[in-house]
């Protein structure tokens, strides 16, 4: 059985920010009543998850809200304490959490290092910027918190990553986001747009708070900041995901992938959902509580939902990067008559890849020569290869001047 994600609404949609884009305002019961998922709620599905993922050696959980520190240290605690009981040797666990790292102090960072756990932090630029929509309830910015949760992180070296959100506070500073992060040395970030729907809301047309034109503006000049000729050295995840398609491996975010099959979601009450976009009764799977995990996941709802990428918007069928997007998002395709349209941010994703598709391609076949070198090594142990002398990648170009350059060593895209 290969790999099953899951995130967990650890507390639904409560949190201690109240942003001006958040998707999750609002949830099931009204505005952001307070919610707690039980502990005994996990101590009742961990085993069953871990007997599903037994075969697979890797347990994947991941949780968020709202904010999902507000569940307390304790729980966390509580909860690594049953995934070592039931998880079965040599299971390797992951955790997850994306956090405003409000509450984030050195008690929560020592837990998260002694745990491995990788940490999202929710960022959208300098204070000036972030502090226009990330709030709190009574009006004040949160940089400064943020700023503070960051640097208890990274006191303790645990991995972090950025999330930035892109709406009309931040989409025409593409260059000032990215000098901004490589000033604080935060190298690992991924950027969404803001949208103008509700998770609760999956029968809505896609709307967000950024044209389409706006965003293809963002992406061209974020690429070209990125690029660095050829050389980047902040990882951006959707130009990673864009490689990674682009070499052929499978993509690590859903959206550019064949299948809607990243996991599942739990809400702190135990419901289950296909996806944070279809957080709605009429989507519920199952709930952990009362129903089999392995009769949810298997159930026909779900893998009729995975396979909803299966029919494409017609227009996608003849599009020349089609293998780059794969489609992207279905929550992103409008209705038309007779089905549905390409993304909201399809003429986004175009503009983009004309401008740069050369590039990715090109990064793609070195990034691929590169993993021919290492299995090279890999059967050539302590071999040592002349400058002078052809690459063992097959590109034809010497040692030096490929695999062997040393401006390499600076990119995250070559490292063994």
């Amino acid at each position: 059985m290969p790999p099953l994600s899951v995130m967990f609404k650890t507390v639904s949609s409560d949190c201690n920010l109240d942003c001006l884009y958040c998707y999750y305002r609002q949830s099931l019961e009204g505005e952001r009543v307070r919610r707690r998922m039980d502990i005994r709620l996990l101590d009742g599905f961990l085993p069953q998850y871990m007997e599903y993922v037994a075969d697979s050696h890797q347990v994947n959980l991941s949780w968020q809200g709202g904010e999902p520190t507000l569940a307390g240290l304790d729980f966390f605690r509580q909860t690594v304490e049953l995934e070592a009981k039931y998880a079965r040797p040599p299971t390797v666990i992951n955790n997850a959490i994306q956090t405003n790292a409000v509450l984030v102090d050195d008690e929560w960072a020592e837990f998260f290092a002694a745990y491995r756990f990788l940490v999202g932090v929710s960022l959208d630029g300098p204070e000036e910027i972030h502090d226009a929509v990330r709030k709190d309830r009574g009006g004040n910015g949160s940089f400064r918190r943020v700023i503070a949760g960051i640097e208890a992180l990274r006191k303790r070296k645990v991995d972090l990553n950025i999330l930035c959100v892109v709406g009309p506070h931040n989409v025409r500073k593409a260059r000032e986001l990215m000098a901004f992060f490589r000033r604080e040395g935060l190298t690992y970030l991924q950027f969404i747009p803001a949208m103008g729907f509700q998770s609760t809301e999956p029968d809505k047309p896609p709307a967000y708070l950024i044209s389409p034109e706006a965003y293809a503006e963002f992406l061209v000049s974020l690429f070209n900041e990125w690029y660095r000729e050829g050389i980047p050295t902040v990882s951006v995840r959707i130009f990673d995901n864009f490689l990674q398609s682009a070499v052929g491996s499978p993509n690590n975010l859903c959206v550019y992938s064949e299948k809607c099959d990243s996991g599942v979601i739990i809400e702190y009450n135990g419901d289950v959902f296909p996806c944070d976009f279809y957080i709605h009764p009429e989507w519920r799977l199952g709930n952990i509580s009362i129903d089999s995990f392995k009769g949810i996941v298997e159930s026909t709802s779900r893998q009729s939902f995975v396979r909803r990428k299966i029919s494409l918007p017609s227009l996608c069928l003849t599009c020349e990067w089609r293998n780059l997007c794969k489609g992207e998002c279905p929550r992103n395709w409008p209705p038309v008559p007779g089905g549905y349209g390409t993304s909201y941010f399809c003429q986004s994703y175009r503009t983009l890849f004309e401008h740069a598709g050369d590039r990715i391609g090109t990064l793609a076949a070195r990034i691929a020569g590169y993993r021919n070198y290492l299995a090279w090594q890999h059967t050539h142990p302590g071999a040592r290869l002349p400058r002078n002398g052809g690459c063992p990648c097959g590109s034809g170009r010497k040692f030096k001047n490929c695999c062997g350059a040393p401006e390499l060593a600076a990119s995250y895209l070559f490292r063994q």
